[in-house]
């Protein structure tokens, strides 16, 4: 009552009452406004951990939605009703920001996820069963991953840990400069929240496994641990402890088991002498003596892989302490130690040890330098190259800036000065000028509109004329240019295939969109896994620049699975198209296959591998080579299905980096080729860096990262144990079935096979094949 009255009087009048009563309105609704603030951001923390990982998700990969907990509840404040589970539709926005559905497959009691493709971050979530809208909420925002849920940004390395975080969530962490951390970790504390499906893991970079995760991983379920095995196969790492409870370690994580050669699996754990671990590291810190896993040294298909760090056990017999094993196209680091026990917690260099066996993983992208690149051509990325040399048909005819700016100029020159001055020249009225800005603009307009014609050649527009059709014409200028990757792991029998694909349309079209596999295809895979087709992109400087939809148009993906047993696949139904504009998708394919074993051999004390090689492809290859480390082997132009070398050593060999950068020896220098990112009409150049980016000096020799594609890159797979057949294939090994939406459907199948004919395809397969070392 003193503040009040320390004010001083004034004269009020009956006007000046809902002002004081307001002001007191003012008051209440501050007084209790905290609490509510407080209780709606609780609530949203709690309700955002339904997104991908416990709160944590990439924009534009697949990603989990939770439904449900492991006690059949719902995991939204507004409970979804266990018998709406099925028939469900997610509705969200991909990257370039149309609206799109995915309609999920009917979830089973075991199988609580829904997945979809989150284009950016905060992006709109509706989850709709019929015409019924049972939640409708936001993805969670980029923030800090160690403070709750939060999207990911591609640059950041996501460890998804199983046990101790081993102090790699306070990599970059400066509190006194007031710096998060550099590195986001998902630590489980749920089991249920581990999707149960390869696709919703694939933006993780990094997995950690060891003793303190026990209790998680024995909660998994089959459907869980097949998702991770699966993972890693495709190109997952994983850090794994084996230390003295090794054997129950192994035990629970039987799908990490089954990854690694029997030998380690059968292995014994033993006293071990920190030496190695302290040399390694350069400590001036003593270590006392831990009990660890006597890891296999011999070398072959079921030996140490690539030996990382040797050591010596108590009675000082020579042991691998750090063995990291291929499998699949993934790579699994074994050490044997418990980094999680108190004796290494304490261990100053404990984190320096984590950090040579795993920084290539953990290191940030704002490391690489890559400015020079943005400003030449608007992306920092070689997904963003990769997006220009694809996003290039004939049907449209190119036209520059500069034209289109001269265009504008000489459009405003005619009706404003130059329109004045021939007036005045001609000693016309200026009335006159209303009748010559129409004219002008119409021209101008319908010499636009000529050079707008689609680029058709002449035989091709020949036929098209003949067909009196609309719909038929409209077909005609449909156009799909792709690049696709086809890896086989030959010893593994794990197989995958990325396409990636741009559909045009000249004029406006609505398309739906279908996979079709090949003869080729089911020669080899002797399982799918799953089919996934779906719109591809996010907006970010990596992709470069992204023309955000604005017509308000969706398209649905319709997911379909049969039985668990069967594979997952999609299509597209509904995709608009806008007149001369384009759309990128992407199908993603997992298989089994069961194809003939070749073991190809190098002599012991060699880097050359001998012996003879067989095309074991069901298809030719083109302009192939044969890569065994840093040595690569020029094979024939051609090297038909089923044809043999009989002796390797009668290939041309050349050093593997200098056929990446086109470098050649002149007198008593050498000269490479620079990567220039402007350039996009050498498809075949791009995909060498795609499958190879890391080998030729990746971001030091492009001046691009390779974060979208980097999945591709199979540098890490060019070890001692393992060479990469490569070759160029004639025909794509997947077939895309693009039909328009139309009132005449009895056109579809017409359709499918004219567009056969006007798809631009470059199709490239890798075989991955083991080395044996033998004697003499």
């Amino acid at each position: 009552m003193n503040c009040w009255k320390s004010l001083p009087p004034r004269r009020t009048s009956p006007r000046t009452c809902p002002t004081w009563l307001a002001f007191l309105l003012v008051i209440v609704s501050c007084i209790f406004a905290p609490h509510g603030t407080a209780q709606e951001s609780t609530s949203r923390e709690n309700e955002a951990n339904w997104a991908g990982i416990q709160g944590h998700y990439r924009a534009g990969q697949w990603t989990a939605i939770r439904l449900k907990t492991a006690a059949g509840e719902s995991t939204f404040d507004d409970a979804i009703p266990v018998n709406q589970l099925n028939d469900l539709v997610i509705e969200t926005v991909v990257g370039d920001g149309a609206v799109v559905t995915y309609q999920q497959p009917n979830l089973s009691d075991d199988s609580p996820f829904a997945l979809a493709i989150p284009g950016s971050e905060a992006a709109p979530v509706i989850i709709r069963s019929g015409d019924q809208i049972l939640a409708r909420t936001r993805l969670p925002e980029t923030g800090v991953p160690a403070n709750g849920p939060s999207m990911i940004p591609l640059g950041m390395p996501w460890v998804m840990v199983f046990g101790d975080a081993l102090s790699i969530d306070t990599i970059g962490l400066n509190e006194l400069l007031n710096r998060a951390a550099s590195v986001a970790v998902t630590r489980i504390e749920d089991p249920a929240a581990v999707p149960d499906h390869a696709l919703a893991l694939n933006g993780i970079d990094l997995l950690v496994v060891n003793a303190a995760g026990i209790p998680i991983l024995k909660e998994l379920s089959p459907s869980q641990r097949t998702a991770l095995a699966q993972w890693v196969q495709n190109g997952g790492e994983v850090l794994l402890t084996l230390g003295e409870k090794a054997e129950s370690l192994l035990e629970t994580a039987d799908w990490l088991a089954d990854l690694l050669p029997s030998a380690v699996v059968e292995a014994k754990t033993t006293r071990l002498d920190p030496s190695g671990l302290e040399t390694f590291t350069s400590s001036q810190t003593r270590l006392p003596p831990f009990e660890g896993l006597q890891l296999p040294k011999t070398f072959g298909r079921d030996g140490s892989g690539e030996m990382l760090i040797t050591g010596r056990t108590n009675r000082r017999v020579s042991l691998p302490f750090a063995v990291r094993y291929v499998s699949g196209f993934g790579r699994i680091t074994v050490l044997a130690a418990d980094l999680e026990s108190p004796k290494f917690a304490e261990w100053p260099e404990r984190m320096d040890l984590v950090m040579l066996l795993i920084g290539d993983s953990l290191r940030h992208a704002d490391e690489d330098n890559v400015s020079e690149s943005v400003r030449l051509s608007g992306f920092a990325d070689l997904a963003g190259q990769t997006r220009a040399t694809l996003d290039r048909f004939e049907l449209k005819r190119p036209f520059s800036f500069a034209v289109l700016a001269v265009i504008i100029g000489l459009l405003i020159a005619l009706v404003g000065p130059l329109d004045y001055l021939l007036m005045r020249k001609f000693n016309q009225r200026a009335w006159i000028g209303w009748l010559t800005f129409p004219v002008v603009s119409v021209a101008l307009s319908a010499g636009l509109w000529m050079a707008a014609q689609p680029n058709i050649p002449e035989n091709v527009a020949t036929n098209d004329a003949s067909d009196t059709a609309p719909s038929a014409a409209d077909d005609a200028l449909l156009r799909t240019n792709s690049i696709e990757f086809v890896d086989i792991d030959a010893e593994s029998g794990f197989g995958r295939l990325f396409r990636w694909a741009f559909v045009y349309s000249h004029p406006s079209n609505r398309v739906r969109i279908a996979t079709r596999t090949t003869a080729d295809t089911n020669a080899v895979a002797d399982k799918f896994h799953h089919q996934m087709l779906a719109p591809f992109g996010a907006p970010s400087l990596s992709m470069g620049g992204i023309q955000i939809e604005s017509s308000g148009e969706s398209c649905n993906v319709l997911l379909n699975q049969n039985d668990p047993a069967s594979p997952l696949s999609s299509q597209i139904a509904g995709m608009h198209l806008a007149p001369r504009s384009s759309k990128s998708i992407a199908l993603e394919t997992q298989f089994s296959t069961d194809m003939q074993e070749q073991l190809l051999q190098r002599r012991r004390g060699s880097e050359l591998l001998n012996g003879k090689l067989v095309n074991t492809l069901p298809v030719d290859l083109l302009d192939g080579m044969l890569i065994y480390q840093n040595w690569v082997y020029l094979l024939p132009t051609r090297l038909p299905a089923g044809s043999q070398i009989d002796e390797i050593d009668s290939l041309r060999q050349k050093n593997f980096r200098w056929q990446l950068s086109r470098q050649r020896a002149l007198e008593s220098n050498s000269e490479g080729e620079s990567w220039d990112v402007t350039v996009v009409d050498q498809p075949r150049r791009l995909a060498e860096m795609l499958m190879f980016h890391d080998a030729v000096g990746g971001p030091r020799y492009t001046v691009l990262r390779n974060e979208v594609l980097g999945h591709l890159d199979f540098t890490s797979l060019l070890t001692a144990d393992r060479c990469i057949l490569v070759g160029r294939c004639q025909s794509p090994w997947s077939e895309l079935v693009v039909t328009p939406e139309t009132a005449n459907s009895n056109r579809s199948s017409e359709t499918a096979e004219s567009l056969a004919t006007s798809e631009q395809s470059n199709s490239y397969v890798r075989l991955i094949l083991p080395v044996e070392e033998v004697r003499r």
